[in-house]
């Protein structure tokens, strides 16, 4: 079986961009698209002793107003804000509250580290950099374009995600190439997470993430919802897990029309190999899974 975790050579040691900061106190942004397991890591790295991770704060979409359908737009506070200052003055100054919002958070969880997640996060790279500079690392979470895009069929989410299988797609393909080219330039500050690990080898694919976040990982990470965790924003499925588990892969096959998976394949097919060049995880057949 092949080892899909990192994104790129050099991830453990390599810290040239990180200015020298230890791993372990960074702040850790998690993204990829809709419905590919972003909610399931959350709440993972929440039950981490040292890590907090709350809902989704939606600050950056909010910021830059790229929801599909928003009819109040007009009447939500940024709209009016934009009227009083410029834009990167009025980022700058509402990104530093949004930042200590996170620190304040995480110190009254009793925790020294915090980690932000919202699927929007992987295309709004640029703006994290403007938070914080080159100390945070990024957690983007990749899966099967089959069945991330049948589960979006599922649960559509019509505010943040379009309607047309078409635009979907571009949905998917713009969310993945924008972490792909992260990876590309700062392999030493992206971790690339297949959904489809984490699943079926949940304690490796957990274990080489924290090694790689600076932090031990603990057991009980994988029974995430035995502890409390906040809530707010973020996907509603995922607080009916008791443990990460394989049974949504290859769902594709009883959600998809033959019509749709054969356009998704063709034009996810090219990006996806990029992530899976052995085509392990590239349609997998039920109960033919290896978890070894």
């Amino acid at each position: 079986m092949p080892n899909l975790y990192r994104a790129g050579g050099g991830q453990t040691t390599g810290m040239s961009s990180l200015g020298g900061a230890q791993r372990s106190t960074l702040p850790i942004v998690i993204g990829g698209c809709h419905r590919s397991g972003t909610s399931l890591l959350r709440r993972i790295l929440d039950t981490h002793p040292r890590i907090y991770c709350g809902p989704e704060v939606k600050f950056l979409r909010d910021f830059h107003g790229t929801y599909v359908k928003d009819p109040i737009r007009h009447v939500r506070f940024l709209a009016s804000a934009r009227a009083m200052l410029p834009e990167e003055e009025l980022f700058e100054l509402l990104g530093s509250a949004f930042i200590e919002m996170h620190e304040r958070a995480a110190r009254r969880a009793g925790k020294p580290r915090w980690a932000d997640k919202n699927p929007e996060n992987i295309v709004f790279l640029e703006a994290w950099r403007k938070l914080l500079g080159e100390r945070w690392l990024l957690v983007h979470v990749v899966r099967n374009p089959l069945d991330t895009l049948a589960s979006i069929k599922e649960w559509p989410f019509r505010v943040s995600i379009p309607e047309q299988l078409d635009e979907r797609i571009e949905m998917y393909l713009d969310y993945t190439r924008a972490g792909l080219e992260f990876a590309a330039i700062s392999p030493d500050r992206c971790y690339r997470l297949v959904y489809e690990q984490l699943v079926t080898r949940p304690e490796g694919a957990l274990g080489a993430l924290m090694a790689w976040l600076g932090e031990d990982f603990h057991p009980a990470q994988l029974r995430m919802n035995d502890v409390p965790h906040q809530t707010g924003l973020e996907d509603p499925k995922v607080a009916e897990t008791t443990e990460p588990h394989a049974e949504s892969i290859g769902r594709w096959r009883d959600v998809l029309s033959s019509a749709e998976a054969s356009t998704i394949q063709g034009r996810t097919s090219a990006v996806w190999r990029e992530i899976d060049p052995h085509g392990y995880w590239a349609a997998p057949e039920r109960g033919s899974l290896s978890r070894s």
